[in-house]
């Protein structure tokens, strides 16, 4: 994982986009993760630079633009759950959006406690 080259707020959203059937907006993502349209906007392009990520137009409204996990990004997600099968795509699928949440916060925390003990 500290390979990657995404931050924590980008895994959060890729994994929170890679569990999302239809993909999201990213105002819903914005609202979601609670964060500005802007700062959203930025991780999105972020993310679309890597090829995790990909916009296209709501099928429902031409105005909006749905933002999809690419196959790479959803291999990126699966590779960071590889080493706990158990937690893999179909788990974290039918989990709620606050249980979501939590797991995230809960990644961020473990994160934080990676970066402090490597410096």
């Amino acid at each position: 994982m500290l390979e990657l080259q995404l931050t924590v707020q980008q895994l959060k959203v890729l994994a929170i986009v890679v569990t999302e059937t239809r993909g999201g907006s990213i105002q819903s993502l914005a609202r979601t993760v609670g964060v500005s349209l802007a700062t959203m906007s930025g991780i999105v392009d972020r993310l679309a630079s890597q090829a995790m990520i990909e916009r296209s137009a709501d099928s429902n409204d031409q105005r909006v633009r749905r933002v999809v996990a690419t196959e790479r990004g959803r291999e990126t997600v699966q590779h960071l759950l590889a080493a706990r099968p158990e937690l893999g795509l179909p788990l974290l699928s039918r989990l709620s959006l606050d249980d979501l949440h939590a797991l995230v916060q809960g990644v961020r925390a473990l994160m934080k406690a990676v970066r402090e003990g490597v410096a």
